[in-house]
């Protein structure tokens, strides 16, 4: 939403969608980089950054685009959009962390941060 109190439309809902996009083609093209310029193990590790990133986005987009569109309903979307997003983030991280062997910590984070600054830069170029 860019005005207080309007309600959000389709518009804002492709700007939603876009940024789940720009984060997915970011999630590819950092690990494509890191195994072109590191090795496989830090392309993967690439990878489930910014899934780890991704994922939760996409929980919360889908509570914002379908909630009624009213503002009672919308802040209560995002509300539980973000604990869910925030709930959600900490379990990938445990799973990734438990289950992927072996794992390079640090392209798993440059990854996660790289992609979640896609929220930011979208929002401050006001699209």
């Amino acid at each position: 939403m860019k005005k207080f109190g309007r309600k959000p439309n389709n518009t804002d809902n492709f700007a939603i969608i876009r940024i789940i996009i720009l984060q997915i083609a970011a999630t590819f093209v950092l690990s494509i980089i890191f195994w072109l310029f590191n090795d496989q193990i830090a392309a993967y590790s690439a990878f489930f950054g910014g899934i780890i990133s991704v994922v939760p986005n996409v929980f919360l987009a889908a509570r914002l685009i379908a909630s009624p569109k009213n503002a009672q309903a919308v802040m209560k979307a995002a509300y539980i959009g973000e604990a869910g997003k925030v709930i959600l983030t900490f379990l990938l991280f445990g799973v990734v962390f438990a289950v992927v062997k072996p794992l390079d910590a640090k392209y798993l984070f440059i990854s996660f941060i790289i992609v979640q600054f896609i929220i930011s830069i979208e929002l401050l170029r006001g699209k």
